[in-house]
């Protein structure tokens, strides 16, 4: 009996000590990141290096699949790799090219004559959105080889993002605009999706701004 006792004390030691050392630090390790409100603040949040953050609801699986479609720019000025599964669409205009990505994301890389047109559109855009009731959530800047992308990061209601772009958002549904500025190029990209994906996507977006390649 004071055999089985011992050996039993020593099993619980042995089991506690193995939680201690594995489970514990592995705890410690993981990163819980705290988004902050989509309210705007006084002071908009900026996140160098990284996406700006955007209060999240429940995530969606990780789109984990590499990389394999590739856009490439008519004029021969830069190649955009976008996430595997991501699809070419018809465009609002003539001027948009669109594209239907993983996360129930859309893309937009409107065409531009050259990079003042391009920032004149970029700061129309943002204009546009304010004007009609989207919010203005974060912003950062992102090294994209030997250039900068500026990232904006905005949230806007389903039915007047329908009424700005002419597309088609569910009503009542909050959406997040990443809007990312390549200075003194002719790109632009806008990335629409639902505010509660938008965390669980961060990942692919983040891969895609910085996997553009310039000619």
């Amino acid at each position: 009996m004071l055999y089985l006792r011992s050996s039993r004390n020593w099993l619980i030691s042995f089991t506690a000590l193995l939680f201690f050392l594995i489970v514990i630090p592995a705890n410690a390790d993981d990163s819980t990141i705290s988004l902050p409100p989509l309210n705007p603040s006084p002071l908009i949040e900026s996140a160098p290096g990284g996406l700006p953050q955007m209060e999240t609801g429940e995530q969606l699986p990780s789109f984990d699949q590499p990389n394999i479609n590739v856009f490439k720019d008519p004029q021969g000025k830069y190649t955009i790799t976008f996430p595997q599964g991501t699809t070419q669409q018809p465009g609002p205009d003539d001027d948009i090219v669109a594209f239907s990505l993983p996360d129930q994301a859309k893309a937009y890389i409107p065409k531009v004559a050259n990079p003042e047109a391009n920032q004149e559109a970029f700061l129309d855009i943002e204009d546009d959105i304010l004007g009609q009731g989207g919010n203005k959530v974060g912003q950062s800047i992102i090294q994209v080889g030997d250039r900068t992308a500026q990232v904006n990061l905005y949230g806007m209601e389903g039915s007047a993002l329908s009424d700005m772009t002419g597309e088609e958002f569910t009503q009542n549904l909050m959406y997040a605009i990443v809007m990312v500025l390549y200075p003194n190029t002719n790109l632009m990209t806008i990335i629409i999706l639902p505010k509660d994906t938008y965390n669980n996507a961060q990942s692919w977006i983040l891969e895609t701004i910085k996997g553009v390649v310039f000619q």
